[in-house]
């Protein structure tokens, strides 16, 4: 009589042999101390595999999540952007980064809101970098022993999230905490282009107005900002960190309004670190835009 042991898997398994002369009851049994292990552990393993797909993942490495998300910019895809956004931001939170963190804040508003969805998640993804940049120099100033000076101190949770349903005094709240948030970047961004505390490396940046018309030229996305009348033909510049990820341009035209977001960083790393990047007019774009990489050189000309 052969008796076959109950597997797990697909394979075949030895027979065992039974004594003839040996009583059924004290003959080799069909479950095994081997097998209830074994069996034991792959469901623990499943278990344990399913269990871990539901825990929040940190981007591994959040500079390649960051040029992912200015891909997804590139062709338009809002949501996917605004995700890769913040992978990227919780990696750099995790690494402590706050330069990388500024990055993502400035990528953030190159971001197409062309619905309610990817405005509110934009919101809520400027809100969360913000609040992170806020930790990171808290910690900072700990670490030096010295005074805490918060950079947001006007900043407050955002009042809308996706999927709740609100009543009309909720938004009109909404539509206050949202025209107070975005009072706080058009300051945060006229500074960020406009003051040069001496401690950083600035390049010169030049435009070239090709169009064969005059155009107003102004330096942000959102046409918030002083502006400059660039007349056909002539130049106009401005000094910016080299470190500084997208500086946006907003062109006011007849009809749609261009943007052109130059990548700084990029150009000053892959041409050497060069005393001046170059762009034209005719490279922008309907707003967001498309990133642009400029050139090194051009002539001197008036300051934007």
């Amino acid at each position: 009589m052969h008796l076959r042991e109950q597997g797990t898997g697909s394979r075949a398994l030895a027979l065992e042999r039974l004594d003839p002369t040996q009583s059924p009851q004290n003959g080799a049994r069909f479950i095994h101390a081997p097998t209830l292990a074994v069996a034991c552990a792959r469901v623990c393993v499943r278990i344990v595999s399913k269990a871990i797909r539901f825990v929040p993942a940190v981007a591994p490495n959040p500079d390649r999540e960051l040029g992912e998300a200015r891909a997804a910019i590139d062709r338009g895809d809002s949501p996917a952007a605004l995700k890769r956004l913040d992978r990227a931001r919780r990696g750099y939170l995790k690494q402590r980064d706050s330069d990388g963190l500024d990055h993502v804040l400035q990528m953030a508003w190159l971001v197409d809101t062309a619905d309610d969805r990817t405005g509110v998640g934009r919101e809520n993804l400027a809100y969360a970098v913000k609040q992170n940049l806020r930790q990171e120099s808290r910690r900072r100033a700990q670490e030096r022993k010295e005074t805490w000076v918060d950079p947001y101190p006007d900043l407050q949770a955002p009042t809308e999230h996706t999927g709740l349903v609100l009543t009309r005094g909720a938004k009109v709240a909404v539509g206050i905490g949202v025209l107070a948030g975005a009072a706080a970047v058009v300051g945060l961004v006229l500074a960020s282009v406009l003051v040069d505390n001496g401690s950083k490396t600035m390049v010169t940046l030049r435009l070239d107005n090709n169009t064969g018309r005059t155009v107003t030229v102004r330096a942000c996305a959102d046409g918030y900002c002083p502006s400059r009348e660039v007349g056909p033909g002539d130049e106009t510049e401005t000094k910016l960190d080299a470190d500084k990820l997208v500086q946006v341009f907003r062109l006011d035209l007849p009809g749609t309004d261009k943007c052109l977001p130059l990548r700084v960083h990029d150009a000053y790393q892959l041409f050497g670190k060069p005393d001046a990047l170059h762009a034209t007019l005719t490279q922008a774009t309907s707003c967001p835009g498309t990133t642009v990489l400029p050139r090194p050189g051009g002539s001197k000309s008036s300051p934007l």
